[in-house]
């Protein structure tokens, strides 16, 4: 049972419609870094999470290039039994359209008969399609990771026609496909070149033109812009029905003065087995302290109970006799987990976080102290202008996470599993060019002892077979500047962009766990104990009717009954507007302005980073172009 994910306090398996939708994720069962949109447990990560470390394989279906006759694509058979559709589409694409021969030409000028996927999107960049459905195009076309056949080309450019002509990205099938040939259009695409250009004015980064008119604002632009009017529109927290301006305020700019909490291995465990971690705030001055795996499943638990309309991250799974590599990802996960709740608005100021963040004798300190569990509600009151904050379609803006949560959990997923796989690729050329180093230093050396004109034991020298063997060295040198180069660039993606993806996937997580426990906990008893006050209510106007001996004292115990379940009513109401008030908080304040600055400040750090290698990289070679002048060619 310690293998399985351990269950996170208050969630349930038939919590909510949205976390069997499967088909959110747009590419479904046809993209081959997942085989099925990650299907959420109840445990804090569920399966989006790869404790294995190994990457995820392709589907056993996927045929291999060599083993399939691109005359006819392996499509799949009307649910019907029916060949008929399968035959027509595969005659279509065989004596295509024109433009598809056109497009194909423009994007495999030299014949090759394959199309890079960069290309195919560039080019289907230019369709106005949501990138979701270009996504799940592609996976359903390409049986190869890096390109696409000029057969699966126009079996995706017929796909990009019937996506255009129908809203519902669901549709998008070779089934709809096979059975909409004879009214099917011609896509709407750019016949631009779609070779990379420089952008200009009239050219998007993607090399293609871009439709003139349509303006190209800057995603990260917040500034007031002007509307057909003529009039300044303000920013998202300015309009109506959004947070309240003191806590968008209050917020604007968290990602300044954030806590960082470290966490490391502590090498000596307790006793046979048991790990322990080193913990220390950069603004709680309480040193380094020690924590067990249990001592942050009890931090979870007591904030669980107390904040359960909050978002709270998910604790990584526990497992008997874990590698050095289990412990690792599991270091990383328990990092994301403290600082998510140290830099949360609510929980940052929790008591029991303090505690755990602060005291250096904790275990006695459990078990000497009692800690309430009171849920929030019982002890805050909203404010007037709190309640007036609230939203009155909050439950639609709420559905509209919820509905697209799936498709960001599983494109976040996506994204994890490729930045590992580039990871592995920028260590293995390290390695390579390591390797390169040591055989170019051995065949310098090598060059003048096996030239018949050098003399052996330090005599006459072969000018020419030691300058070469001295160029040699240095291109080894330079080799083995470019590996180190490459490890300094792989923990930097391993430090930088990885965690930030896998932050932002939490952020995710933590708001699908939030629905789950909204779905159980927010349930109340209001209905039932006003049907019982109405029953009372006239149960004590017929007693006072009959009046018969004793009606006074029975009376009374009614009323008594009546007025304490009037309090609880009204202190379930005040719940159920407390509650609203924390969802609506988290959204707006947290969720909102966290989704946005992560991403943002993730991606900058990592372009950063790039910029610096490639410049180093640079560095490395034209020094050794200048060296290698003076080496010898006869």
């Amino acid at each position: 049972m310690f293998n399985a994910p351990r269950r996170t306090a208050g969630t349930s398996l038939a919590s909510s419609a949205f976390l069997n939708n499967s088909s959110s994720g747009g590419v479904g069962g046809f993209d081959p870094l997942a085989q099925s949109t990650p299907i959420p447990s109840t445990s804090g990560f569920g399966e989006v999470d790869p404790w294995s470390a190994v990457p995820s394989p392709a589907l056993s279906g996927t045929p291999r290039r060599e083993e399939v006759n691109d005359a006819e694509l392996a499509l799949p058979v009307p649910s019907n039994g029916s060949i008929t559709a399968r035959e027509g589409l595969n005659q279509f694409i065989s004596d295509p359209p024109s433009l598809y021969l056109s497009l194909a030409d423009q994007l495999d000028p030299s014949g090759s008969g394959y199309i890079s996927l960069a290309s195919v999107q560039r080019l289907f960049l230019t369709s106005r399609l949501p990138a979701s459905t270009v996504e799940k195009i592609i996976g359903v076309t390409a049986r190869d990771q890096s390109s696409l056949s000029r057969h699966e080309l126009f079996c995706a450019l017929a796909l990009v026609a019937l996506a255009q002509t129908s809203p519902d990205s669901s549709e998008i099938s070779i089934e709809r496909l096979s059975s909409s040939l004879l009214n099917l259009p011609l896509p709407n695409l750019s016949t631009t070149s779609p070779s990379p250009a420089t952008p200009g004015p009239e050219t998007s980064p993607h090399g293609f033109a871009v439709t003139p008119g349509v303006e190209s604002a800057s995603p990260w632009d917040t500034a007031p812009r002007l509307n057909g009017n003529g009039n300044g529109t303000s920013n998202h927290y300015s309009q109506p029905g959004m947070a309240s301006a003191d806590e968008s305020i209050a917020e604007k700019g968290y990602w300044k003065k954030l806590e960082k909490v470290e966490v490391s291995l502590i090498p000596e465990k307790e006793g046979w087995f048991l790990q322990k971690y080193q913990i220390e705030s950069d603004k709680r001055n309480a040193g380094a302290l020690s924590r067990r795996y249990t001592d942050f499943v009890w931090l979870l638990d007591i904030l669980v109970k107390r904040y359960p309309f909050r978002l709270l991250p998910s604790l990584p799974p526990k497992r008997i006799g874990p590698d050095a590599t289990f412990l690792e990802t599991r270091r990383k996960a328990l990092k994301r987990f403290i600082n998510m709740l140290v830099n949360h608005p609510v929980t940052r100021d929790d008591g029991a976080l303090n505690v755990f963040l602060t005291e250096p004798n904790f275990e006695a300190w459990r078990k000497r102290t009692k800690v309430s569990t009171d849920e929030e509600s019982a002890s805050k009151r909203l404010t007037p202008a709190q309640e007036m904050g609230i939203p009155a379609d909050l439950e639609e803006k709420l559905g509209l996470l919820r509905d697209h949560l799936p498709a960001l959990l599983a494109s976040y997923q996506k994204l994890v599993v490729l930045a590992e796989r580039s990871l592995a690729r920028f260590q293995a050329a390290s390695a390579d060019a390591s390797r390169i180093a040591l055989s170019l230093r051995t065949v310098g050396e090598e060059m003048p002892v096996c030239c018949y004109r050098c003399v052996p034991g330090g005599g006459h020298s072969c000018s020419l077979c030691v300058g070469v063997g001295r160029g040699l060295g240095e291109v080894g040198e330079s080799w083995t500047r470019v590996a180190e180069e490459g490890e300094q660039r792989a923990v930097a993606i391993l430090l930088g962009n990885i965690e930030a993806l896998k932050s932002q996937r939490d952020l995710y997580l933590a708001f699908r766990d939030l629905f789950i426990r909204h779905d159980k906990l927010s349930k109340d008893s209001v209905e039932s104990l006003g049907k019982k006050v109405e029953t009372r209510t006239k149960k004590i106007e017929s007693l006072k009717t009959a009046g018969k001996p004793g009606w006074e004292v029975e009376v009374d115990k009614l009323v008594a009954a009546s007025d304490t379940d009037t309090a609880s009513i009204n202190t379930l109401l005040a719940r159920r507007v407390f509650v609203r008030a924390c969802m609506w908080h988290e959204l707006a304040v947290v969720f909102h302005s966290r989704q946005a600055a992560q991403a943002t400040l993730g991606w900058r750090e990592f372009a950063a980073q790039q910029e610096a290698g490639d410049r180093a990289l640079v560095g490395i070679w034209q020094a050794l172009k200048d060296r290698l002048e003076s080496m010898p060619v006869e």
